[in-house]
């Protein structure tokens, strides 16, 4: 296991002690591995399950695409263009 997913799987924890529930995800993250899962997810240009609800919560830290920004060696430009666009859309950044 290598720390994208272990930092990843402790956030869907959290994530799941807030109520936000991420089970496709995490299901995905068993098969494929915690950068295939993603990957997958960013490939088709969407958020990832429990994006919208963390951050009605104000808890985006916790989501997918922060923590992929965060560990961006593992993905490509646009895969990590597309999550500072929604990160930056639910004004997870600010100025």
């Amino acid at each position: 296991m290598n720390i994208f997913q272990t930092k990843l799987l402790a956030a869907i924890e959290a994530a799941q002690a807030l109520g936000v529930r991420q089970s496709r995800l995490a299901q995905n993250i068993e098969r494929f591995g915690a950068v295939a899962a993603v990957k997958d997810y960013f490939q088709k240009a969407r958020p990832t399950d429990g994006f919208d609800e963390l951050a009605r919560r104000g808890r985006l830290d916790l989501s997918a695409e922060a923590i992929a920004v965060s560990h961006h060696t593992e993905f490509t430009d646009e895969e990590i263009n597309h999550c500072f666009s929604l990160l930056c859309a639910e004004g997870y950044y600010k100025a």
